[in-house]
């Protein structure tokens, strides 16, 4: 059930207006969406609710979303194979097998057919066998899996863009307006705007950034340009990024 979010607040932020007026106390949140551990204001008049690995941002009907969108690059879909082992060693297999059959990513799409045929070969022929494979092939097929990762080519901007572009838009009828990089208290976003392609009206705007080998992605769900585009520049400058730690070795 939707709740409205109670994180942590962190540090607050009291911004004293120039012309005397009185001052402005702006709350930072802190919070986690998914793999990110985030802190940001909510935008003056937004509502903001927590689902974890997805932070909604409602006012009246307009909506805006920050998401964890999963592994972004090789260095992502690593650790969740990592994960899938940990869970397998840990007696769960069927946790570990279907947290295998739920991986997603740009290097995982369709563009690039052999590539991920090859990659998920050991995992294909142990699920086509009639009986439970072994402990000892399970983890060979794990060990196959991490070291395959090394067949795909590293993930370009302009791969996540196309993936997230994908993931939350119907690109037949919208394209790219306009792409901006966006440094945001030292996260480097990818600011995009897009319309329709037809008559280049209804836009919107998403923005993305990678972060210990996955994505977050702001975006604007519903309502006119005219209504969100303050708000939604608001949040994203205010968004800072805590940088993941370095996976164990």
């Amino acid at each position: 059930m939707p709740r409205r979010s109670d994180s942590a607040t962190g540090l607050v932020i009291v911004a004293c207006l120039s012309a005397g007026l009185g001052c402005e106390q702006i709350e930072t949140q802190a919070l986690e969406a998914g793999h990110h551990r985030l802190q940001l204001v909510v935008p003056a008049g937004w509502e903001h609710l927590d689902h974890g690995r997805q932070h909604l941002f409602r006012s009246g009907e307009c909506q805006m979303s920050l998401v964890d969108m999963g592994i972004a690059t090789q260095e992502g879909l690593v650790h969740d194979l990592q994960q899938a082992e940990t869970l397998w060693r840990a007696g769960r297999r069927e946790d570990a097998f279907a947290r295998l059959r739920e991986l997603r990513g740009p290097m995982l799409q369709e563009k690039s057919k052999d590539q991920v045929a090859e990659f998920w070969r050991p995992w294909a022929e142990v699920e086509d066998r009639p009986h439970p494979a072994d402990s000892a092939t399970v983890q060979a097929v794990f060990t196959a899996l991490i070291e395959g990762t090394a067949i795909f080519p590293p993930v370009t901007a302009e791969d996540l863009t196309a993936y997230v572009l994908e993931s939350r838009l119907d690109t037949k009828r919208y394209e790219i307006a306009s792409q901006t990089p966006r440094p945001v208290s030292g996260a480097v976003w990818t600011e995009v705007e897009t319309w329709d392609r037809v008559s280049h009206l209804a836009r919107s705007r998403l923005a993305w950034t990678e972060n210990g080998g996955y994505l977050l992605v702001l975006g604007v769900d519903r309502g006119p340009a005219e209504q969100v585009d303050a708000a939604f520049a608001a949040l994203l400058t205010s968004i800072q990024v805590v940088p993941a730690a370095p996976a164990p070795r």
